[in-house]
């Protein structure tokens, strides 16, 4: 089995790309964001990630929490695939803005060419 590497980390933030779908509501999902809590490798469809919404993303859509609590369905967290998700941001970038946010303005500026060398 020849596995290729997942595209995300535990930490990112990403956003569900367009046309997806709640599987469990058919309710359009595009655009919600989230942060990746974990991540396992499913034979024959690929790497599968577990999202917590983000709080904006549950506010913004009370109509899920509802749904869910109807059914007994976690509402703050679901399953996607690597294919339905693009970064929104990661972990590592933002670790990186904090550090350079507090660095004085001056020498800031030259910070930012570091960046691949994370």
């Amino acid at each position: 089995m020849n596995r290729m590497k997942n595209k995300f980390r535990v930490g990112d933030m990403v956003i569900v790309n367009c046309g997806m779908v709640d599987p469990d509501f058919g309710q359009e999902i595009s655009g919600w964001i989230g942060t990746i809590e974990n991540c396992h490798f499913i034979e024959g469809k690929g790497y599968i990630y577990k999202l917590r919404w983000s709080d904006e993303t549950l506010r913004a859509n009370s109509v899920l929490r509802v749904s869910c609590q109807e059914l007994g369905l976690e509402f703050e967290t679901m399953q996607l695939l690597e294919n339905e998700l693009s970064l929104h941001s990661s972990a590592r970038s933002k670790h990186f803005v904090q550090q350079c946010l507090a660095l004085p303005r001056r020498e800031r500026a030259y910070c930012y060419a570091d960046f691949s060398l994370c």
